[in-house]
């Protein structure tokens, strides 16, 4: 795939910014083909809107019944067992993409409603 700087323009604010060459890699790699729709100042607040997210698991570690999630933010959010709303635990493997929902818990944001999305 080709990369290139090319620009956008932000959802929120309507102003113009360029979706750069290294966050095209990153999300490529993630295998994420999203490009964003908000600008860099707003995109944490996009994060963590309610709704679908797509992700990366970052690493699960059944044992611990815990692990992480990678965003396309680039940014990871955790997740425990009981988030997982589909499938067996032994399936969430590093590199595995991901559907969840962020929720708001007493230590900060982490993932909700954790499934696996199917490889096409």
């Amino acid at each position: 795939m080709p990369y290139r700087d090319t620009w956008a323009t932000c959802e929120v604010c309507g102003n113009q910014f360029i979706f750069t060459v290294e966050e095209q890699r990153r999300l490529d790699k993630l295998g994420l083909e999203v490009e964003p729709t908000t600008c860099p100042d707003h995109r944490g607040a996009e994060e963590l809107e309610t709704g679908p997210q797509q992700g990366v698991v970052k690493w699960y570690e059944p044992k611990k019944r815990y692990g992480f999630i990678t965003m396309r933010t680039g940014d990871d959010i955790f997740f425990h067992r009981n988030a997982i709303a589909e499938g067996r635990e032994e399936d969430f493997t590093e590199g595995a993409t991901v559907s969840f929902e962020v929720t708001e818990s007493d230590k900060g944001p982490e993932a909700a409603n954790v499934v696996l999305v199917e490889s096409e």
